[in-house]
């Protein structure tokens, strides 16, 4: 199946317990009064898209993120499934993911999961490090992480991914290997590993401003990245994107592949953005906000989505730079020259005659595979300054 003619669907849950100090993502807190409305709203807004699929397009993966997807209750899953099942056409292998916080997993809870549909857990363990959890405000411990994948693969959870943070204030490359270690012994199928940003308005960044807490060291986030890039690999895991690992292709997220690679994809839900037929929009953030569209929404009007607060047409070029930050964010594949070709009628080379050949002789970028497999990539060196790298193809 062609995969830039199939579409992903995003459902967006901003539900959290607590909000973790590094966290700007769009979530709240103490705001479960509003999960019964809410899911009634992200049933309408499936209900409403529905005639955008005009030409029989599939959807092959179903990703719900957060905020904190599992505070749902498992049958509220099941209601927002069958919904999508009921409008839309979906691929038989279709792939149906959550993010899960290991504080909020049950074995019952993880079994109505799995009855559901929902075949691939995204863990959030961040750390094996007591400390480190508390900073960066994280409820579990590490026997949570440890009961909740038991009580997943009891539940029949086969593609389990733990996401891990690097470059926390205070970590030690040791500490962050003896994390790695005990997220090793549990055997998943997938890692994701990211170097801590520090967002303005957050907990964190308070903490650094007030002088509690050290700063990040660059340097030594530098040298955890390149011993993650040499170490995985020897224990099975290949780094298909920067900061992605997998056991085998079969294990890679087939929904973040169609961020990377500029597919359509349609996001449901507060604060959720969509990218279809060179249209991109963001639904309004707000819990509340976000209920109220929906329930005086009548239609679906293409230029202005009942939800979304901002909306706009892309140009070529809008979608040529977006190809390539996204694009060169694929460790091995990178961004295919004849692909690229195919889909925007012109040559890399022609576009970027400069940007390409700088980089190429400053040892970032390589190109790789036979002619009509010709593809531009990151070098390893490349990967430690992606996104310098990337900014080379954004416009300023």
């Amino acid at each position: 199946m062609d995969l830039s003619q199939s579409v992903s669907i995003y459902i967006h849950i901003p539900f959290c317990r607590s909000r973790c100090s590094y966290c700007d993502f769009n979530t709240y807190a103490g705001m479960e009064t509003y999960l019964a409305d809410y899911t009634a709203a992200l049933e309408k807004e499936i209900h409403l898209a529905r005639p955008l699929l005009k030409t029989g397009e599939f959807i092959h993966t179903i990703y719900f993120g957060g905020g904190t997807p599992t505070i749902l209750p498992a049958h509220q899953f099941a209601r927002i499934l069958d919904s999508i099942r009921r409008e839309y056409l979906l691929t038989e292998d279709v792939e149906i993911s959550t993010e899960a916080n290991p504080l909020l997993l049950t074995a019952e809870g993880l079994r109505e999961l799995r009855q559901a549909g929902v075949e691939r857990l995204s863990m959030g363990m961040q750390s094996g490090n007591a400390r480190e959890l508390k900073l960066l405000g994280r409820r579990h411990s590490m026997a949570d992480v440890i009961q909740s994948m038991d009580f997943a693969r009891q539940a029949g959870f086969e593609n389990i991914n733990l996401d891990l943070i690097f470059g926390i204030p205070g970590q030690s490359l040791e500490s962050l290997q003896e994390s790695l270690e005990k997220a090793l012994a549990l055997q998943p199928e997938h890692l994701s590993l990211y170097s801590l940003t520090v967002e303005d308005g957050t907990p964190l960044a308070r903490m650094l401003r007030d002088g509690r807490i050290p700063e990040p060291d660059a340097d030594v986030s530098a040298d955890m990245y390149e011993w993650l890039m040499d170490y995985l690999p020897r224990q099975g895991f290949e780094q298909y994107e920067i900061s992605n690992w997998s056991r085998g292709e079969a294990n890679r997220s087939r929904h973040n592949l169609q961020y990377w690679h500029n597919y359509p994809y349609l996001g449901f839900g507060a604060g959720a953005h969509s990218y279809f037929g060179h249209r991109r929009w963001a639904n309004a953030a707000a819990i509340p906000d976000y209920i109220e569209c929906l329930q005086s929404a009548q239609d679906w009007q293409v230029e202005a989505p009942p939800a979304a607060e901002q909306a706009s047409l892309l140009t070529d070029w809008d979608e040529i730079q977006e190809r390539m930050m996204m694009g060169l964010r694929l460790t091995e594949e990178g961004v295919c020259a004849v692909d690229f070709h195919e889909r925007f009628g012109k040559d890399l080379e022609a576009i970027f005659p400069k940007e390409i050949a700088s980089l190429l002789t400053n040892g970032l970028l390589e190109w790789a595979g036979e002619e009509q497999a010709r593809r531009l990539r990151l070098t390893h060196r490349g990967r430690m300054l992606g996104n310098q790298v990337f900014m080379q193809f954004i416009e300023g």
